[in-house]
């Protein structure tokens, strides 16, 4: 990618999105976070039923439905295991089955939280094109906002939530590894995002392992909402990948394992994917100029990551 594009800068910002996506996930079915992923591409096709104008609402009518089979081929899961998220789903009142196909439920008990993630999606995506769009020189517009905008953004949002489970599955495929994967990701560079000065620093090159802060065990727990159990068995399986390392008491994603020409493809091809899908939505009247005007609920922060003192686990 050109010199002057700020890569690793705008990646990192790119990991907060996704970070924040998964935890989103989290709230939809809480404990249960590869289900969620299951619910979270149901919810994607039955979207448009709640969503009129800029309101998100219950609908009165069930109109958009899926098919196990087809959210299967999507994941690229089996059929079976994806058959028992479904009557889990439904056992739960998330899901409804109809004589159109699966859907999302649209009982008043359901609607808090689909209500709630469809405005996390809206709003997550409303904030990285605040984050990126300078960097990546969006398109600006005058253009009044089209009535469909809020629906648009909304797809947009739950399509660059489920790449890497429909499309970047590689390099780590398992779900939960891959939730743990981006919290380390994520919480080793906190400091540098979080500073503009650090942030420039490392704009354009990788942050040296030095400068990367390790995490324990624990505070990736805290991060994820998984258990100590789950996490420490995922670390060793990403060890064992050859993704993150172990160092100075804390697990990390290392310098040399970013320094490759398939990681820099990776990263240019997510930056262009996010220029694609950012200026269509400015062609129905997204401003990426000035974001605040266009988010339904409060600006969404960060991800919290709890302070760390590395020791051996």
């Amino acid at each position: 990618m050109e010199r002057h594009l700020a890569i690793r800068k705008l990646s990192r910002l790119g990991n907060e999105f996704y970070l924040r996506a998964s935890l989103a996930v989290m709230d939809l079915t809480p404990g249960q976070y590869e289900r969620g992923i299951v619910a979270l591409l149901l919810l994607k096709r039955c979207a448009p039923d709640w969503i009129e104008g800029r309101r998100i609402r219950r609908p009165r009518d069930i109109t958009r439905t899926s098919s196990i089979k087809a959210v299967a081929t999507s994941l690229g899961r089996p059929y079976p295991t994806i058959n028992r998220h479904f009557h889990k789903m439904i056992a739960d009142g998330l899901c409804v089955e109809t004589e159109q196909g699966y859907a999302i439920s649209n009982t008043e008990a359901n609607e808090l939280r689909v209500v709630r993630i469809l405005t996390t999606a809206h709003d997550s995506l409303v904030r990285l094109a605040e984050d990126i769009a300078a960097g990546l020189g969006l398109h600006r517009t005058d253009g009044k906002p089209t009535p469909e905008l809020v629906t648009l953004t909304i797809a947009a949002a739950l399509d660059m939530w489920l790449v890497p489970f429909e499309y970047a599955r590689k390099p780590v495929t398992d779900w939960t590894s891959k939730l743990v994967w981006l919290a380390i990701i994520v919480a080793n560079v906190r400091h540098i995002t979080d500073d503009p000065e650090l942030s420039e620093r490392w704009a354009y090159d990788t942050v040296p392992d030095h400068h990367r802060v390790p995490m324990t065990v624990r505070t990736i727990a805290g991060i994820t909402r998984l258990s100590y159990g789950t996490v420490f068995r995922h670390c060793r399986q990403l060890e064992a990948q050859d993704v993150i390392e172990y160092d100075r008491g804390g697990w990390l994603l290392g310098n040399r394992q970013l320094l490759s020409d398939d990681v820099d493809q990776n990263m240019r091809d997510i930056l262009g994917y996010y220029t694609r899908r950012l200026n269509e939505l400015s062609a129905a009247g997204f401003d990426t100029g000035n974001p605040d005007a266009f988010y339904l609920g409060p600006r969404p922060e960060h991800v919290c990551v709890p302070p760390d003192r590395p020791s051996r686990e």
